[in-house]
This record gives C-alpha cells, structure tokens and sequence, in this order.
C-alpha cells in the first residue's frame, strides 16, 4: 500500500509538470526557450514534458510548424482553462501557507515604468519599508505591454502602468490615479507667462517629449493628427528628467507627465498646465486567478491610500 502511494504521488508530480509546462509555454508566446528560463530548467526537458503529454492524451496539444510551436490545438484549448484553475488554486495555497507561517517575510516585485517608479512611488515604498522591513521589494522598469506580460507569467506580482493593463482578461485591475500632461519651457521663454496655450501654438514651436508607448504619448500624437497639425518631435525620450535637460537647453518645449514636473530641480523651467491630450488613469493590476501575498495587498493599499488623503 505504502509502495502504491508513493508511485501515485510521483505520477501526480509528473502530470503537473506537464501541465505547468503547457502553460508557461503559452503565457511565454509558445516560446519554449524564454519558458525554460521561467522554470529554471532546459528547453529539452520541457520538449519531453510536452510529449509525454501529448502521449498521454493520444493527441497533440500544440500546433507546429516545423520545431517551432505557434499555438494551441483545439484539445489545447479545451485545456488550457482547466490547468490556469490548476495553478491558480495551487499559488492560493502557497500563498495562504507562507501568509500563516512568515507573514512580514518574502519578496515582493513591483513591475513599473520610469514615471511611476522615479515621481509616484517613493513615499510609498518610504512607508512600505517601514511597515515591512523584512520584504525585500524589487523595483523592475519596463513599458507598459512588457509590464503587462511580467504579471501575467508571474515575473512580478504587481504591475502599475497607465497603458495595457486594463486591456488583458489575464489581470485584475485597480484604480490608483489620475493625471494629465504639462508643457515645460525655459522660464525666459515667450511661452513662460501664459496661462493657456492652444494646440496650433504648441504645434509651431520644437517639441520634446515621450518615447512611443510611454506616458500617454499615443494620446499627444492623436491629439494633434485630429487637429490636421504635425508637431515638430525634435527629440523623444523615456525619461522626463532627459525631457526637462534638454527644454532646459533650449532644444524645443517640452510634453511631460504633470506628476513627473520637479520645479525644485529644475529652477530653470516653467510648467503650463494642458488639458488638449485628456485625463489618463494609472492602474494597478494583479493576475485575475490568484491572490497575492498579504503585504502585496498592504502594498496596493498604501498606493491608493496616498491620492485619496
């Protein structure tokens, strides 16, 4: 009987190895390599993995070209809500395990861009730390799809972002606050003492600002195109710190993020408000299928905490 136990577990063992490896292979784009590098194993075992499986189930779960691995079959698909339960359940259990034995213990990663992580969340890190000093917290910046994806494969367990999150069924999204944009200038600059300036004036001058995809750079671009104006884009970063140095040269005005406006460092520059590229909201968001650990919530709290003051 003990013999028959232990076999049984092992070929429970096996099959959610198999399982675990259909769906790191899908969430990583049926890339078997970046899955591999997930699992911290090699791209040949999850092969085998994969064709045990399909041994198994006496039909393929992937569609193939070649070695290459595109999609997922129909058995795939009929498959694939079964084993994202599978997993959600057993992250919920280890999460609740490691909540009841070492609660103030762990890692927390928080996936974010530049803008978030450099203007929005020291304070809230500030107070984190000192809530939770045994949390070793990881900051990783990325664009937001990227963000996206992080908690989406487990890389990071809170992604903040104002782009992306909201539109994937993979995440649970929480409001954290609102913002618009600011146009910097050199504080000597005919622009510098107006209250307001319309889209046809900005549009006349050189502009500096957002790299495509960050900071609601898609939302200035649309802006101007639905006004029939093409805005000369003389330089465009990721970073407004890069923005300001270079309007504080003399390169162009500048387009940042209201939030991302440090007047303290940048003495030289005046900030007009602007309402042309509309209200944009930065979101928090967790995987739809599996709660996080208690100080990931407290984390999320202390976010929204701060705006709501």
């Amino acid at each position: 009987m003990a013999i028959d136990v232990v076999v049984n577990q092992r070929h429970l063992q096996i099959q959610l190895k198999q399982l675990e490896t259909v769906w790191h292979t899908v969430i990583n784009g049926y890339n078997l390599s970046q899955a591999a590098m997930v699992l911290h194993t090699s791209q040949s075992s999850l092969s085998k993995h994969i064709a045990a499986l399909e041994n198994q189930l006496k039909t393929e779960v992937f569609v193939r070209q070649g070695k290459r691995l595109t999609g997922l079959t129909t058995m795939g698909t009929a498959l694939m809500p079964h084993i994202e339960s599978i997993f959600a359940e057993i992250r919920t259990i280890e999460n609740l395990s490691l909540d009841f034995n070492n609660p103030n213990i762990g890692t927390l990663t928080i996936a974010t861009t530049h803008t978030q992580a450099r203007y929005v969340l020291p304070q809230v890190v500030k107070e984190f730390k000192a809530r939770f000093p045994k949390v070793n917290l990881i900051l990783q910046q990325a664009d937001p799809e990227t963000i996206a994806q992080m908690v989406i494969r487990g890389q990071a367990d809170i992604g903040i972002a104002t782009e992306s999150l909201l539109h994937n069924n993979y995440l649970r999204c929480y409001r954290y606050y609102d913002w618009t944009h600011r146009v910097i200038v050199p504080s000597d600059h005919e622009l510098a003492n107006q209250e307001f300036v319309d889209l046809p004036t900005l549009a006349s001058y050189p502009i500096v600002t957002y790299h495509g995809g960050f900071t609601g750079r898609g939302a200035i671009d649309k802006t101007f195109a639905a006004a029939g104006l093409e805005p000369d884009i003389v330089l465009a970063a990721l970073d407004a710190d890069v923005i300001s140095t270079y309007v504080g040269l003399g390169l162009g005005i500048g387009i940042i993020a209201e939030m991302a406006f440090e007047p303290s460092h940048y003495s030289n520059l005046t900030a007009i408000p602007v309402d042309h590229f509309g209200r944009f909201t930065s979101w928090m968001a967790v995987r739809d299928d599996a709660e996080i650990r208690q100080y990931g919530r407290a984390f999320m709290e202390l976010c929204q905490k701060q705006f709501n003051n």
